[in-house]
């Protein structure tokens, strides 16, 4: 089905290389659900040799295996926000979650980038708009508001620098940019946090108070410094006292995927393969982070796959499309899963390459769908704390 639309645009013929002028139409995704993937994959490819560099696909770790085949640039959180600041082209396609798409966004639509378009805003488009982050969902602008009225009732709020983990949305990131906070991601959350205490003696850190944890106990504060504000309680379930003391104060935000491993299973790993060695990101509760040989980033994790010797064991606690996806780039190495059943970021799967042609082919047909765009206003703020990423 498609619907027709009242106006009539410029586009390219691609085999004869001349414009048109035609009727412009917006596909529906029922023409392409059921569609092979072999003839979806041709679409996407004659879109892009007619785009050319107009034209980026990203796609971060956790994307299904067929979508990060047609990327031109695979990473984690950081990777992928760098590579959108630097990219030239005018549309992306984003393979990932809202808060990523909203932070790619922000970066690729600055001033200056603009001005190198020419003044044109260059458009960031989701094969799904729904796939969200239930972790940034657990904070928003208003509660981190709300957050800050209640601490200043003891303490003076500007001793504190804000910081919010990547995944957060927008309006959470302005926040931390009017309050001279950051941006980190779980690569750089040591280096940003490092820094903010040389700015200020006292951090809070949003949404996630497992990566909060394990970084701020990594860079020497006491547990008995570390306040973790438990929502719904008045004052974060805290004594007055306690959040005077307090040098560092986590939201008590997760992630769903990263709680599910089991402390069992990573113990009866290692106890039936003598030198096997558990990595884990730093999402995971500290429990589980405090059984690992090493935590770090899904690069860092990677990193460690690729270095490990032919033969070696490895328990791999994160994301489970990515670790099977380990499994069967390293066919000389075993690599297990810490956990009973697989563990799947339902968001991050909903990025199809039968979406991806969808999304595409409407925008080189003249009719952008799927776009993110933050509100200025939003992202300027957004951006102060944006730059710790750059």
């Amino acid at each position: 089905m498609f619907r027709i639309l009242a106006r009539k645009r410029f586009i390219r013929n691609i085999k004869h290389k001349k414009l048109l002028i035609v009727a412009t139409r917006v596909k529906e995704l029922d023409n392409y659900a059921n569609l092979p993937n072999d003839e979806l994959r041709a679409k996407i490819a004659e879109i892009r040799a007619a785009a050319g560099e107009r034209l980026t696909i990203l796609a971060h770790y956790y994307a299904p295996d067929e979508v990060v085949e047609i990327a031109d640039y695979i990473g984690d959180s950081l990777g992928l926000a760098q590579a959108a600041a630097a990219s030239p082209a005018e549309a992306v396609l984003f393979c990932g979650v809202r808060f990523m798409l909203e932070t790619a966004d922000i970066l690729m639509n600055r001033p200056d980038k603009i001005a190198s378009r020419g003044g044109k805003r260059a458009i960031v488009m989701a094969p799904d708009p729904s796939a969200g982050c239930p972790m940034a969902d657990m904070i928003t602008a208003e509660q981190a508001e709300d957050w800050k009225r209640q601490l200043e009732e003891h303490v003076d709020f500007s001793e504190f620098t804000p910081i919010t983990y990547v995944n957060s949305s927008s309006e959470t990131k302005a926040f931390c940019g009017r309050h001279g906070g950051a941006v980190c991601t779980s690569a750089n959350a040591e280096e940003v946090v490092r820094k903010a205490f040389e700015r200020r003696p006292k951090l809070l850190f949003m949404p996630d108070s497992r990566l909060g944890m394990t970084t701020s106990l990594a860079l020497g504060v006491m547990p008995e410094e570390i306040v973790t504000w438990r929502l719904n309680q008045p004052l974060g379930g805290a004594t007055p006292d306690e959040i005077k003391s307090a040098k560092v104060i986590l939201w008590g935000g997760y992630c769903c995927v990263h709680q599910r491993f089991s402390e069992e299973i990573v113990r009866k790993i290692k106890e039936n393969n003598p030198g096997a060695k558990f990595w884990v990101h730093p999402e995971a509760p500290r429990n589980i982070v405090e059984l690992s040989d090493g935590y770090g980033s899904t690069t860092k994790l990677l990193d460690v796959v690729a270095k490990a010797e032919p033969g070696a064991v490895l328990a791999i606690g994160t994301e489970w499309k990515l670790v099977d996806r380990m499994r069967r780039q390293n066919p000389d190495k075993t690599i297990l899963f810490p956990a009973e059943k697989p563990s799947v970021c339902l968001d991050m799967s909903k990025s199809t390459l039968a979406k991806a042609a969808w999304t595409l082919e409407n925008w080189f047909e003249g009719n952008p769908i799927n776009v993110v765009r933050t509100p200025d206003d939003v992202a300027e703020d957004a951006y102060c704390a944006l730059e710790s990423l750059l």
